[in-house]
């Protein structure tokens, strides 16, 4: 009797469109809420410290927890956690549309950010375990840059409209059904390794290594607000103690939680470090200018969002005209073109010191947006497939926690510069060090392997 081939899974089926939806869950969450932080600090009365940590609750569990949530769905499956992550997310979102103060709201948005942790590694493990065909995985991770995009393009606009209108806890409703949506289209889980075949946990290495993520994001978290303060080095220094015990631990143990090795694996060093600048430069330039042209430009939540749309446009458009083209000429192209976009949209800020030149900062937005989607796909595409679909839960947890420590560090950066007494002063050494970080992102063209030759479907 004949076997019945298995169908293949296309980038357009139901597992497609609930990673699409998974992914624009994070990124229109971030987005929005932004603008809505003024009005939820008048709202429950918050002190700049309270609502700073609305934002901080989530970035802390999400940034340390990525790696735990890795290693946990390459053990009990992509698809069960991408499930918890999804259904946890939109109830800890509800529970922030709910709350009665910012401590009750603080604590639903550290919720928020465990769920997230859970649910962020496993978007990029599935893409790279659920499409055999290089064509539909290929679109897939494209796919992902246009609904990233598309987060990003409608967050602002809608986080400005909603607050002003409906109020801030509509923000928080705003993405409970797309995260349902993506629990139900994931389908059905893939059997889990069974238990005999299971390695050990590695407790001394989640313990460590989770402790040592959690004080350095804690630390610079406290750096963008006092820099000299002691907690502050306190948890810096703390941190890179535990971070070094936790690369001995991870040495000498014989079931790592993060196998050093996979920094051998070609491609993947370069994904990971070209992660890291990716979110340092790409949203912290968000983060500073939602700041900056509020702060010396005098505009409202709405017109700052509207100015800032047109990168999230950039992205869309490149996602969708360019990438089915350059897809087919590998990933080191992309990483070249797209920086080295990126870097030109960047420095054209220079041209936008004044509220006059609103036009220059939309046209370089919109440049840098382009950039962002070509390099940022390649990179997604590089570190979801280098260590092969039995370890890419691994893989998306090390690559998306050195985007979350990226943007962490890129905050309490770039928050300084916003924060000096001459806005010009933080504005020209924002663009100098975000540029450094597209030169960095064109350095990791040099170690990106080729890419598979494909024609995008």
């Amino acid at each position: 009797m004949t076997a019945i081939a298995a169908p293949v899974r296309t980038a357009w089926s139901a597992r497609g469109w609930a990673i699409y939806l998974g992914w624009i869950v994070i990124t229109l969450d971030g987005s929005a809420l932004n603008l809505a932080l003024p009005r939820i600090a008048d709202d429950l009365n918050a002190q700049a410290g309270g609502i700073s940590w609305v934002v901080d609750a989530y970035t802390l569990p999400l940034a340390s927890l990525l790696l735990l949530g890795g290693s946990l769905g390459d053990r009990v499956g992509a698809e069960r956690l991408f499930r918890v992550g999804a259904i946890g997310f939109a109830a800890a979102s509800a529970a922030c549309a709910l709350s009665p103060s910012i401590g009750v709201l603080i604590a639903c948005r550290a919720a928020q950010g465990l769920f997230a942790a859970l649910l962020l590694p496993m978007v990029l493990a599935l893409v790279g375990k659920s499409f055999d065909d290089p064509a539909h995985r290929s679109t897939a991770v494209n796919m992902m840059t246009v609904f990233g995009g598309a987060g990003m393009a409608v967050g602002p606009f809608l986080g400005g409209l909603l607050t002003d209108t409906a109020g801030w806890r509509a923000v928080f409703w705003l993405t409970t059904p797309i995260a349902v949506a993506a629990a139900a289209l994931v389908g059905t889980a893939d059997r889990p390794r069974a238990r005999r075949d299971r390695p050990r946990l590695d407790l001394a290495g989640q313990l460590t290594g989770t402790a040592g993520l959690v004080a350095v994001v804690a630390g610079l978290i406290e750096a963008g607000r006092d820099a000299s303060a002691p907690l502050t080095w306190i948890l810096l220094l703390g941190g890179v103690l535990l971070l070094a015990v936790f690369v001995l631990v991870e040495h000498r143990t014989k079931t790592p939680i993060m196998p050093l090795g996979v920094f051998r694996s070609p491609g993947f060093p370069g994904a990971v470090l070209g992660g890291f600048a990716f979110q340092f430069g790409a949203y912290g330039l968000q983060f500073f200018l939602a700041v900056y042209i509020q702060r010396a430009w005098g505009v409202s939540a709405l017109t700052g969002g509207l100015l800032l749309a047109s990168f999230a446009l950039g992205t869309i458009l490149a996602g969708v005209l360019v990438n089915p083209a350059l897809l087919r000429r590998g990933n080191r192209r992309m990483i070249l073109i797209g920086s080295g976009a990126a870097a030109a949209g960047t420095l054209l800020l220079l041209g936008a010191i004044g509220v006059q030149q609103w036009w220059v900062l939309v046209a370089a937005e919109f440049i840098v947006g382009a950039g962002t989607a070509i390099y940022s796909t390649a990179l997604n595409k590089t570190a979801s497939v280098s260590l092969g679909a039995g370890s890419a839960g691994l893989a998306s947890g090390i690559y998306n926690t050195s985007r979350q420590v990226g943007q962490a560090v890129g905050i309490a950066v770039l928050g300084a510069l916003a924060a000096l007494a001459d806005p010009r002063v933080g504005y020209v050494a924002a663009v100098v060090v975000i540029t450094c970080c597209t030169v960095v992102i064109a350095g990791t063209a040099l170690r990106a392997p080729a890419s598979e030759s494909v024609k995008t479907v």
